[in-house]
């Protein structure tokens, strides 16, 4: 009989508590609130005197009021009664303002601007008058013919060697140019653009001193010569650390990597905070520039941290109707010896309800150690230990692995690692019962384009392994190769996605009964085919289902965002579990096909996935369920 499944991915929180924690007080930091309530917050402040109002917006071009209306208060504010005739009235004086501000933003400098009250022109009430309610305002306006510049340059401009790399999108300095449309925030941006290009040839101070702006408008053109103030070259000064809340301070300026003397570069301040940041030690992390250069050439800095606290613990849950309930708890240490080490212990049970006997459950736990800056800055030490028992449809296995290695970060998109790894196993599956030593070399790397980790909608990510090894039991060395990439296509700004995931992996030398089974391959569950248990995809022989010696799967997923909150999508999944390293057929592959729906959170969309086996065998299920944080990949 086939049977409906409930599968949970990810870990449903259900509480974690931060040890040794500050005392609870509102306080401010780089301008952000933590804890209390924003002094800014003025909920519920009663209007004097409200005066009711409507407001009609007269514009000939749509697309330019749309742009332009926004900037107008009364329309904004129209929903909510002014305060009083003098608030009125004061709002729509300031909107004059406003208005010739936002048509300068689009290229209109011969703009004409009129905002009646009750048949009156606004800049000549005074805030004492009468207005009876409702108050009928109307606000028109003329924007002129659009200007383009004519003469563009710069006084003091930055070296060309000093050009900012192309971010993709349209640059400042492309569209200063004599005969594209004189924007207002073109004029801003090209001179903001001009002085990063300075800050980075060494010289941290420099600014605009001046922006003289010319309208001709009987040619409808805007001239412009910016004159910019290099400031004098910097070298690093003296790094001082503020607010490191227990982590060593030398530690940090060795992080930080900014060496005294250097000459200054922004982008060396940037990759600092960076780095400071991924050691998860500190909320927020901020490199102060001294307000000036001083005498001896050099430019002070101070690290200014907001610590998090040290210690924490979690627990959570996990339910699947296969699998039964699991539940798991963690304790961590961010910095455990004053130099951002991170110490953590791990714990988890699960197949609560599904198994009769407690010898059957899934059991973990485990250690791991990481201590950053090692060697170098972008070097991280890892340690992990582990005793696990994990049961399948396809094996039982229970282990003691052990790590040793190094991860580095060799830029923000790429990272590699390399380690030692030590397991003892003990397998039970088809082939009966069997025992192994294990000693490999995983060496991995990961180049990560996404947009965003959690909820891609372009980009792509790849990710790969190569693990030599030898077993020391049954003598057998091979070289396990693995390689997964994902790519995210998206239209209609991005509320349309097609995601493609690809991956393939290999097992070369070795026979598969002379090694542990998760060093070979199976297929199945939410992160492989949807609608099929994990792992259950394997090589069908008459001793019964062993894992493979190569593997390829793949998968597309539609994904049509609906609102603000809410999405659905479509997906199709496929897997092959050959005994080729190279598979010449795929007579066997299985697919799994099925819809899903997301609620869009801050922390990433929440995911709840309906997948069916389109070619099922005996025992697989109907239906299965997946929900998670994230999208599937």
């Amino acid at each position: 009989m086939r049977r409906l499944t409930l599968s949970v991915s990810g870990v449903v929180l259900l509480g974690a508590m931060l040890v040794a924690a500050e005392p609870a007080q509102a306080f401010r930091f780089l301008g952000i609130n933590f804890g209390g309530e924003d002094e800014a917050a003025e909920d519920g402040v009663a209007i004097v005197d409200p005066l009711a109002y409507t407001v009609r917006f007269e514009m000939a071009d749509d697309d330019l009021r749309d742009r332009v209306q926004g900037a107008s208060a009364l329309w904004t504010g129209r929903e909510d009664p002014a305060s009083g005739a003098a608030g009125l009235i004061s709002t729509a004086q300031a909107d004059y303002r406003a208005l010739l501000a936002a048509l300068y933003a689009e290229g209109y400098y011969a703009g004409a601007i009129s905002i009646s009250v009750n048949g009156r022109e606004a800049a000549d009430l005074s805030l004492a008058a009468d207005l009876p309610a409702p108050a009928q305002v109307v606000v028109s306006v003329d924007p002129g013919p659009p200007f383009v510049f004519g003469r563009t340059g710069f006084v003091n401009p930055a070296p060309a060697a000093g050009a900012l790399p192309d971010t993709g999108a349209d640059q400042p300095q492309e569209m200063f140019r004599p005969g594209l449309p004189a924007r207002a925030g073109i004029v801003n941006a090209a001179g903001d653009q001009e002085v990063k290009e300075w800050r980075r040839v060494g010289r941290p101070k420099a600014r605009v001193a001046e922006r003289e702006v010319i309208a001709d408008h009987g040619t409808g053109r805007l001239d412009v010569t910016i004159r910019m103030d290099p400031g004098p070259e910097a070298r690093f000064g003296p790094v001082t650390v503020t607010g490191t809340g227990g982590v060593n301070a030398d530690f940090v300026r060795y992080m930080a990597d900014i060496p005294e003397g250097a000459r200054y570069d922004p982008e060396r301040i940037a990759a600092a905070a960076e780095r400071l940041n991924d050691l998860r030690v500190f909320r927020a992390v901020r490199v102060v520039e001294g307000e000036q250069v001083l005498a001896d050439g050099t430019l002070p800095l101070d690290i200014e941290t907001l610590r998090r606290p040290p210690r924490r613990f979690g627990v959570g849950a996990t339910f699947s109707s296969i699998e039964g309930l699991g539940l798991e708890g963690f304790w961590l240490h961010r910095n455990l010896l004053g130099s951002a080490e991170r110490l953590r212990f791990d714990a988890s049970i699960s197949g609560i309800g599904a198994e009769d006997d407690p010898e059957d459950y899934d059991y973990r736990i485990g250690l791991s150690f990481e201590k950053p800056g090692f060697l170098d800055q972008e070097n991280t030490l890892i340690a992990n230990g582990e005793i696990v028992q994990e049961v399948f449809d396809t094996y039982r296995e229970r282990a003691v692995r052990t790590s040793l290695g190094l991860s580095r970060r060799f830029n923000p998109d790429l990272e590699g690692s390399v380690a030692l790894a030590v397991g003892l196993s003990e397998v039970e599956d088809d082939l009966g019962t069997r025992e192994f030593l294990l000693i490999s070399l995983p060496v991995g790397a990961t180049l990560d384009k996404r947009n965003n980790e959690f909820d891609a909608t372009e980009g792509y990510y790849l990710t790969g392994e190569l693990r030599p090894f030898v077993e020391t039991e049954f003598s057998s060395t091979g070289l396990r190769a693995e390689l997964e990439g994902r790519t995210y296509l998206s239209f209609a700004e991005g509320r349309t996605v097609v995601a493609l995931r690809g991956k393939y992996g290999a097992l070369l030398d070795g026979a598969l009964t002379d090694i542990p089974p998760d060093l070979s391959f199976f297929a199945g569950g939410g992160g492989s085919i949807r609608g099929y248990a994990f792992r259950s995809i394997g090589l069908e022989t008459a001793l019964g289902t062993v894992g493979g010696r190569s593997l390829v799967e793949g998968s597309v997923e539609l994904r049509q965002r609906i609102g603000e909150s809410f999405g659905v999508t479509a997906f199709v999944d496929a897997g092959l579990v050959s005994d080729e390293v190279f598979p010449g057929e795929f007579g066997d592959a299985r697919f799994g096909a099925g819809l899903g729906v997301r609620y869009y959170t801050g922390l990433g969309p929440l995911r709840f996935d309906l997948a069916t086996p389109l070619d099922p065998r005996s025992g697989d299920p109907d239906i299965a369920f997946y929900i998670g944080i994230g999208q599937a990949f």
